[in-house]
């Protein structure tokens, strides 16, 4: 199967919903595939296509049996096939968000906006949250979140994927459903043993001790979701102190968040440790479901999450 389409044949595009340093986002309601129906054009802009390699992402994901090609698109915007033509590389197909990411919200100044729901939102101090038009999930809301975003890196380690640029603005999370993350601009990662398809940036305030982005420094700021999900409040998007998390954290947690942000790169607990974790710290808790004074979501048979009558 083809890794690649050609401009021509993504047929007219929708509107323009979303603008970075690096891209343009199109709808591009002509272009649909069985198992992913909703698409966008993410567009490169003159001068910042990748150099190669972003044919290697999609071929990775083709190659994966259904159940984990789905998990993969369900933890993650990944790349569905690169755009190109003669002329170079012009960008790439990737998932639509669904709405489910997004929140409805009235700036301070009165403005109504509709915006991703990232998880930078989930650092800031709750109050401040609110006064942005955001919600204020509540502890068990946001284990879940670490608990998936934990399990979108383990996926991508078991891929022998190195993630590299982990930070609050490449994450978006949703509650309105069993809460959750979903890793995007995954056009940024590379194969392990690879060069990156974009440059592996670090955002401030989220570099790890080693230089090098690893899957070891993927595991780093890991550790920083985690505590910086956990614990929010005043400067708590760039805090590195780990006595925030003393209270909300058990033994176990507390030694695996130490570890994690130590400088033994070779001592870090894997994203799969602390989905475990997060599943047994979860599994007698319930986690309300926004707008909701009758169910909740808890760890059900099987270990699956459930809606549950409280």
């Amino acid at each position: 199967m083809s890794t690649t389409v050609s401009p021509s044949s993504l047929g007219r595009l929708g509107p323009m919903i979303g603008k970075g340093g690096q891209a343009q986002v199109y709808l591009a309601p002509a272009v649909g595939f069985p198992d992913v129906p909703s698409v966008v054009y993410k567009k490169y802009r003159p001068g910042h296509s990748p150099p190669g390699g972003l044919d290697q992402l999609v071929a990775r994901r083709l190659r994966l049996d259904p159940a984990t090609r789905a998990r993969l698109d369900s933890l993650t915007a990944w790349p569905l096939r690169v755009v190109a033509d003669d002329a170079g590389v012009h960008g790439v197909l990737v998932r639509l968000i669904p709405d489910s990411f997004f929140q409805d919200r009235v700036l301070p100044g009165g403005d109504a906006v509709r915006s991703l729901r990232e998880l930078q939102f989930l650092l800031i101090d709750p109050a401040r949250a609110s006064r942005l038009g955001m919600p204020a999930p509540t502890t068990a809301q946001r284990a879940l979140v670490c608990r998936d975003f934990a399990a979108a890196v383990h996926l991508l380690h078991k891929l022998d994927i190195v993630i590299g640029d982990i930070n609050p603005t490449n994450a978006v999370f949703r509650l309105d459903q069993r809460p959750t993350a979903m890793l995007v601009d995954c056009d940024a990662v590379r194969v392990r043993g690879s060069a990156a398809v974009v440059a592996q940036l670090d955002m401030p305030d989220w570099e790890a001790p080693e230089r090098l982005p690893s899957q070891a420094t993927d595991l780093y700021k890991l550790g920083l979701v985690v505590l910086r999900c956990l614990a929010p409040g005043a400067g708590g998007s760039v805090s590195r102190d780990l006595s925030r998390a003393a209270d909300v954290l058990d033994r176990e947690g507390r030694g695996l968040l130490a570890a994690a942000l130590g400088r033994d790169a070779a001592a870090r607990p894997s994203a799969q440790t602390w989905g475990r974790y997060f599943d047994r710290v979860l599994a007698g808790v319930s986690a309300p479901v926004p707008g909701s004074t009758t169910s909740a979501w808890r760890r059900g048979p099987g270990g699956t999450w459930i809606e549950v009558a409280r």
